[in-house]
């Protein structure tokens, strides 16, 4: 028996050292258990860096995940928009929500100033599209599916509007969408004017209006997502 405090070689069975007097086996039975203490408090602080390490991963494969599917969604919305052929629109199919922001895109370049468009096997007047895009900003606002009906539409008989330039949110395009395609459903043409936020108020021409929906669903088509905000002109 080593005494751990001169190194003097004892007795096995001895209790005290013959040297120096320690207690032996009171001095190594306290080393070992602090030996034992340590390595128990190692082993704990290897299991807390391995918990830290698991909860690290689940939360990196989580946002891998979320970023995948909304991926996966985004090239949904494009294969969905492409795979309807455009000889397929017909008058009496109506015209598919996946395409609207496709014809918004394509009639961007004339800045409201046509009469008509050519889009696949159909040809559409002013107020056709005019309707189809209001339509569309509220059908995609509510997460609804189908077609736009094509419906015969008068112009307006005094088209005005006194704002030519202005930043118009989300809430408010919206309904002007909303009121644009009503109107035109209760009255069979195109209204003269749009309020922004006050219905009634003589604020957005058809054009003027036209070229706002041009502009939220060329946004739509290049993002996925409404914009939160829309400036004209």
């Amino acid at each position: 028996m080593i005494c751990p405090k001169c190194g003097h070689n004892n007795d096995k069975d001895a209790d005290f050292c013959e040297n120096c007097g320690t207690g032996i086996k009171t001095t190594l039975s306290a080393k070992m258990l602090t030996k034992e203490q340590s390595k128990k408090e190692g082993i704990s602080q290897s299991t807390k860096i391995l918990i830290i390490v698991c909860i690290i991963l689940v939360i990196g494969v989580g946002i891998a995940a979320g970023i995948l599917i909304k991926n996966s969604q985004q090239n949904s919305h494009d294969q969905s928009a492409t795979n309807t052929p455009t000889n397929q629109i017909t008058n009496s199919t109506g015209f598919p929500l996946t395409q609207s922001s496709n014809l918004a895109v394509q009639i961007s370049k004339y800045n409201g100033n046509f009469e008509s468009v050519n889009y696949g096997s159909i040809t559409l007047d002013k107020n056709q599209v005019l309707y189809i895009l209001a339509k569309a900003i509220v059908m995609i606002n509510s997460n609804q599916q189908g077609n736009i009906p094509i419906k015969s539409i008068k112009s307006a008989s005094s088209p005005e509007g006194t704002v030519t330039s202005a930043t118009i949110d989300q809430s408010d395009y919206i309904s002007i969408a909303s009121r644009t395609y009503s109107w035109i459903d209760n009255n069979g043409r195109s209204p003269n004017y749009i309020g922004i936020t006050n219905p009634g108020q003589p604020d957005l021409s058809p054009t003027t209006t036209l070229n706002l929906f041009i502009k939220v669903l060329s946004q739509y088509n290049s993002t996925g997502q409404l914009p939160p905000s829309v400036t004209i002109p």
